[in-house]
């Protein structure tokens, strides 16, 4: 797998022909055989913003000025909103070797290329789907119809590439990776801590009330 992707066509895309694009384009697989298809600017700016929370929980609850009870429930908010964002950014999808895996903000499903029937449009909402053999669709809606697409076609470029990763796959021969979906957690290192701080934050907030 790791060159049945790049030399499946993807090489060729449509759009800009500048280097730049072309490079953003050519998604050649890590180290681990893996093909990362991800929305950078929408990881930047999530994860600022989430590093911002977290600076305004620090500060206001270094700051001695105001009430104890406020400052917790404050630094509570800050946190879980920093939480939330940074959960954001992970959404992305992960071409595996025998495998298409989607990461969302609180599961990951794990497909098996042996398992795709296919890859459509959805007829309702028209986002990209895919449908397996035993019937289940899994969305992609988040990869579609951002302002990213103006530019090149996020949607396209993530349909494209499914859709030559089975087809390598396939062609490979691959042993096929065990039978139906795989849903996991999707636990992270950054959101989890920040979520139990937030609750830590809404606890000392909320015994603080009590206390009067």
């Amino acid at each position: 797998m790791t060159t049945g992707l790049w030399q499946s066509g993807l090489r060729d895309w449509y759009g800009p022909g500048t280097p730049i694009v072309q490079r953003v384009r050519g998604y050649r697989p890590n180290r681990r055989g893996e093909i990362k298809l991800v929305r950078w600017l929408r990881v930047g700016i999530l994860r600022g913003l989430s590093c911002g929370a977290v600076g305004f929980a620090l500060e206001f609850q270094l700051d001695a000025v105001g009430v104890a009870r406020d400052r917790a429930v404050i630094c509570a908010m800050a946190l879980a909103m920093a939480s939330f964002m940074w959960r954001g950014s992970l959404i992305r999808v992960v071409l595996r070797p025998g495998e298409i895996v989607r990461f969302g903000m609180w599961r990951q499903v794990v497909v098996p290329c042996s398992e795709v029937r296919r890859l459509h449009l959805d007829t309702w909402r028209g986002h990209l789907a895919l449908e397996t053999r035993g019937g289940e669709n899994i969305d992609f809606a988040l990869f579609d119809g951002s302002f990213w697409d103006l530019y090149y076609d996020f949607s396209g470029v993530c349909g494209d590439a499914m859709r030559a990763h089975v087809r390598a796959e396939s062609e490979a021969g691959v042993v096929p990776a065990p039978a139906g979906l795989r849903r996991y957690v999707n636990w992270s290192v950054v959101a989890d801590p920040l979520a139990v701080g937030a609750v830590f934050c809404a606890g000392i907030g909320l015994y603080l009330t009590m206390r009067g």
